[in-house]
């Protein structure tokens, strides 16, 4: 599943070339979206992708152009109930796995383009957690 990374006005391009008070997204004039293998944590898109607009004219940079990495979690439960000697009770004993596959769910890339930091993605979901339990049902 891919995930789209917005792009708001005020991170897109950090000039004001429309005099209306607030930064301008630019002019698109290449692909914001590397293809997937020259992507990186370090470098997720193009950050030359973008040109200042012409003074007192607003860029065509549309919303959410820039896709962010995608997310795959698989989480996983098995359990096995023992019945007791009494009636209507029960041990459980349980394993439970959140992200089984230990698969790295990344965040999105910084959208502000123009800075040092553009492009790169700086965090990341968390990783494999695996758990025991035993519970007792009456």
């Amino acid at each position: 599943m891919t995930l789209l990374s917005g792009l708001p006005q005020d991170h897109t391009f950090n000039v004001n070339t429309t005099n209306v008070g607030g930064a301008s997204r630019g002019d698109v004039i290449a692909d914001p979206n590397l293809p997937d293998s020259e992507r990186s944590i370090d470098r997720w898109f193009n950050t030359a992708f973008l040109q200042a607009a012409a003074p007192g004219v607003f860029g065509n940079a549309g919303r959410n152009i820039i896709r962010g990495p995608g997310r795959k979690n698989l989480d996983i439960m098995v359990a096995r109930n023992f019945a007791m000697p009494w009636e209507g009770h029960a041990l459980q004993f349980r394993f439970e796995s959140f992200n089984f596959t230990n698969t790295p769910s990344f965040g999105q890339p910084n959208s502000s383009v123009g800075s040092p930091s553009a492009g790169l993605i700086s965090e990341a979901d968390e990783p494999r957690r695996i758990q025991f339990a035993l519970k007792y049902v009456f």
